[in-house]
């Protein structure tokens, strides 16, 4: 609830942003709230609380998080405020790209006729989590991507790829020291995943699925009606296989993707 005073205040400074970025910036702030929404449904409410570690694979968003050139600045301002005595609520007006931060994909990103993100099934967004590990290679090659031979590398030594699995790329890039010229997954590599593996999803602790300037990971598999993660952290905490990742994707209507919270269950 909101005393009189909190909703006179909201009301005066928001008076102060014009109605175009007052509604551009509402529009972003709906996507914290639905990612936790998201968690919740995928979970279901008769869900166990993990036994094991939880590791989040989410980046913090902030204005100094890098984005994809082109992508607007995320914008974050106080509209009201904690008076003494706790007397209030702090409030802000949030804005951003649909693709900030740790981020879901959803088909309708890339194929004209995909599903948009509130419509990626729940089901999907709970799955086993299998992470392979590029970054020795990308190390001295930026540009390397995940191939059909990691693949059988990484299944010779922990088994076969579960169906419905989410499977990760860990390249080893930072967020404050790489740029968008980083490494991604070779489209036939995700061919293979989808026709092969049956997999829900692919995901990367990149900016992008896809090596700069080239498209065939996305449309591979968001053309196969799955979704991406993208810019995921520590990979490194995760094991390789065993664990399970819960995206938290928003559900705002006709979105082409989001900032998402991703939890792993180790």
């Amino acid at each position: 609830m909101c005393d009189d005073e909190v909703v006179r205040s909201a009301h005066d400074e928001a008076r102060r942003f014009s109605r175009r970025t007052a509604l551009r910036m509402t529009a972003g702030a709906a996507a914290g709230s639905a990612g936790v929404a998201a968690i919740g449904a995928a979970a279901g409410p008769a869900a166990a609380a993990p036994t094991g570690r939880v590791v989040d694979l989410t980046h913090v968003l902030s204005a100094g998080f890098p984005l994809w050139p082109g992508s607007a600045p995320v914008v974050s301002l106080p509209t009201s405020h904690v008076g003494p005595g706790n007397r209030g609520y702090a409030t802000r007006w949030m804005s951003f790209s649909e693709h900030s931060g740790t981020h879901v994909d959803a088909p309708a990103h890339k194929i004209g006729d995909g599903i948009t993100v509130d419509r990626i099934a729940a089901r999907d967004l709970v799955a086993p989590l299998a992470v392979i590990d590029i970054s020795a290679r990308a190390r001295t090659d930026r540009r390397t991507t995940l191939t059909a031979r990691d693949i059988a590398s990484y299944e010779s030594r922990h088994g076969r790829i579960p169906r419905r699995a989410l499977v990760a790329l860990h390249s080893g890039w930072q967020p404050h020291g790489g740029g968008v010229d980083a490494p991604g997954f070779d489209a036939d590599a995700v061919s293979m995943l989808v026709e092969e593996r049956g997999v829900v999803a692919i995901g990367t602790d990149t900016l992008s699925i896809d090596v700069m300037d080239a498209v065939g990971a996305h449309t591979a598999i968001l053309g196969a009606g799955r979704y991406a993660v993208e810019a995921m952290a520590n990979l490194s905490s995760v094991p390789a296989a065993g664990a399970t990742v819960v995206v938290g994707a928003p559900r705002f209507a006709g979105g082409t993707g989001g900032p998402a919270r991703v939890l792993a269950l180790v």
